[in-house]
């Protein structure tokens, strides 16, 4: 069970996530935070020193393990690919619109955001959102490894590049959905993407 104080802290930073997900991280203000909560700023400042780590703690503790959680599917031999790692993608990608599509159409990706704001403007912060980045292309490399060594794509496929386009395109999707406020838009860009990955697969899978 969660202390009262880890508790507060936890509501605090499940605060400047919502804050920073529909304002941005220049458009919420410590005050926007402690509104949002019915606190003070001082208690804010009981647990963090400023805003940047405010916003570091929604990065790595809210974020962060979204992201590790979720796209670990990928690999995962008793997800719903049915042992096909390619399948297993596109599983989490049904996922995500199922879960997040409304959501993604209204205010985008909480990560994708951060990273067109911060690229610029916050080193420190920025090196945060690039962390979980590679984490995600991670996981989906670790899902294309696993096809390669089934066979059902070719030895020669370019992991990390198939990989880099892959989150690309849900970035991107999710992008073209929030700017066209539709998430029929999304669906529709995402199924572009899943035929991109099926499309990986050799045409038979090799007889073993």
């Amino acid at each position: 069970m969660m202390k009262k104080t880890e508790i507060k802290r936890k509501e605090i930073i499940d605060a400047a996530f919502e804050l920073m997900l529909s304002k941005g991280y220049e458009g919420t203000s410590i005050q926007d935070i402690t509104d949002r909560i019915n606190a003070t700023k001082g208690l804010i400042y009981h647990y963090f020193g400023s805003k940047k780590d405010v916003a570091a703690a929604v990065i790595e503790e809210a974020i962060k393990p979204a992201y590790n959680e979720f796209w670990s599917h990928t690999w995962n031999e008793l997800y719903g690919g049915g042992g096909n790692p390619l399948e297993n993608i596109i599983a989490v990608i049904d996922k995500l619109y199922e879960k997040k599509g409304g959501e993604f159409s209204k205010t985008g990706c909480p990560l994708g955001n951060l990273i067109l704001e911060l690229s610029t403007k916050d080193i420190y912060l920025s090196r945060l959102t690039d962390e979980i980045l590679l984490l995600w292309h991670v996981h989906i490399e670790k899902a294309l490894l696993k096809a390669k060594e089934k066979r059902i794509i070719a030895k020669d496929a370019d992991l990390i590049n198939i990989g880099n386009f892959i989150i690309a395109g849900v970035e991107g999707c999710v992008m073209l959905s929030k700017s066209k406020h539709n998430k029929e838009v999304l669906k529709e860009c995402f199924d572009i993407l899943k035929n991109y990955i099926r499309s990986l697969q050799m045409e038979r899978l090799i007889m073993p």
